[in-house]
């Protein structure tokens, strides 16, 4: 019996996250790979569609790490991924905009793994997370092939996103925001599917296809 309930209790720790208990920040990180973030707002418009949404939308956000390189506190991490679903009181582009998040890890990820990438993300991205209200483990995939990339997480986050093949330089429109996170590089991409089917501990849901609302980039910790 008092096996069992430990057990729970252990299982209860992982669920919650950070929103109820403070992780030890990693002494040593280092990881790189792919990145992408779809916005429920468009980030290349023109000016009058950028101003109308930017007091009503562009609250939430999905957010994927493909490492494909790394090691947390000598742990190595290569070819695991990360999603985080992000919502907030406001514009994310406002950095008073109250925030919280679910992380999903990747669920080839050992125990120990899963550990130390948990306490990296929401150390290194505490800013751009909000409270993490639930992590959980699962079977993330995130594909890029030529100018494509897709983002999954079965029954939760999906975003297939195309990048422009140049700089966004062709008037009337114009990048209206940054990426959440900082990037080694970054363009922005066109989102044929962006969409979260919500989480019991984030009471929120999104489908925004057909817009120019994702970055894709190389990030670097």
């Amino acid at each position: 019996m008092r096996n069992s309930l430990v057990g729970a209790c252990g299982a209860l720790l992982f669920s919650l996250g950070s929103g109820a208990f403070a992780a030890q920040p990693p002494a040593s990180v280092h990881l790189s790979g792919d990145y992408v973030e779809a916005r429920t707002c468009n980030v290349y418009t023109g000016a009058c569609h950028a101003m109308s949404e930017a007091t009503t939308t562009g609250r939430e956000a999905i957010l994927a790490w493909d490492i494909r390189q790394g090691a947390v506190d000598g742990v190595n991490v290569n070819g695991l991924k990360v999603v985080a679903a992000v919502t907030a009181s406001a514009n994310l582009s406002q950095d008073s905009a109250d925030r919280q998040s679910v992380l999903y890890i990747d669920s080839a990820a050992t125990p120990a793994q899963r550990d130390v990438l948990t306490r990296a993300i929401e150390s290194r991205y505490a800013k751009e997370l909000g409270t993490v209200v639930a992590v959980k483990s699962a079977p993330v995939t995130f594909q890029k092939s030529g100018l494509q990339y897709t983002v999954r997480v079965p029954n939760a986050a999906y975003v297939r996103t195309t990048r422009y093949a140049g700089d966004c330089c062709i008037m009337p429109h114009q990048t209206w925001y940054q990426p959440l996170v900082s990037l080694k590089s970054s363009m922005v991409a066109m989102s044929a599917a962006n969409e979260f089917k919500g989480a019991p501990e984030l009471a929120t849901t999104w489908s925004r296809p057909s817009e120019n609302s994702s970055f894709v980039g190389e990030f670097a910790l």
